[in-house]
């Protein structure tokens, strides 16, 4: 039997491509899942509601897509004997009745130590995802997340440690895979993927899924790049790391 899977990564790293190409696999992502106006995210809409609700109990009102938060990662991790369980639970049990499924939601990276009371470690693959730093920041200026580049390479290094933390500390092997790298080298990351997931992916389904050019290292264009650069200087006073930190 295929094991379930989660993705573990920040926000805006590909992991909708990445996500999308495993569901073909055979993968359940949930009876509704949170869609941008132009793609599928394939983020179980049930799951993001359960993640929100334990910022909720922890009362965590920053912004987990650029604010690394190791208070609010502590609070989330001991929630778990202080609170009621059986919304999770139950959760949990509907995705087995779909079994294999897949997670991908960038507030796993949060909540993680709390799902892994409940999770069978023994049934679930996981998988580990980045992306070129560079750019993930330009990728966050254009859609007005202002931070420094320095700022935003810290916050992915910090989260790229807390999950391999999680996962050696409880002892679970994982994949490690970059965004760039898929795009670019298809066939020999699917075949990681395959032979991590015991599926049977190929290069069609990622162009299933991924529209743009294959076998080139995603960048974005100087016209993009041009547009990040301006957007940053004219809000640089008011970049999200030194005007959003609330959640400390």
């Amino acid at each position: 039997m295929k094991k379930n899977v989660i993705i573990l990564t920040s926000g805006l790293s590909g992991s909708s491509v990445l996500t999308g190409l495993i569901a073909r696999g055979g993968y359940w992502t949930g009876d509704a899942t949170f869609r941008k106006p132009d793609y599928d995210t394939f983020e179980n809409r049930e799951l993001i509601e359960l993640n929100k609700g334990l910022f909720r109990e922890v009362d965590y009102t920053g912004n987990y897509a650029f604010d690394f938060s190791p208070v609010a990662l502590q609070r989330i991790a001991e929630l778990f004997p202080r609170i009621d369980s059986g919304p999770y639970r139950s959760f949990l049990q509907r995705c087995e009745d779909h079994r294999p499924w897949i997670w991908k939601d960038p507030r796993l990276w949060l909540t993680i130590r709390f799902w892994k009371n409940l999770l069978d470690f023994d049934s679930t693959a996981f998988i580990l995802l980045t992306r070129d730093p560079t750019q993930a920041w330009i990728s966050s200026l254009l859609r007005r997340q202002i931070t420094t580049y320095r700022y935003a390479r810290t916050y992915e290094e910090n989260i790229h440690r807390s999950l391999l933390d999680f996962l050696r500390d409880n002892g679970l092997s994982h994949l490690h895979v970059e965004y760039e790298d898929l795009i670019e080298n298809p066939e020999a990351v699917i075949g990681r993927l395959n032979a991590h997931l015991s599926s049977t992916l190929g290069v069609e389904d990622l162009k299933a899924i991924y529209k743009a050019p294959l076998f080139r290292r995603p960048k974005y264009s100087w016209r993009s790049q041009c547009k990040a650069g301006l957007i940053y200087l004219k809000n640089y006073s008011e970049r999200l790391d030194i005007v959003g930190r609330s959640s400390r």
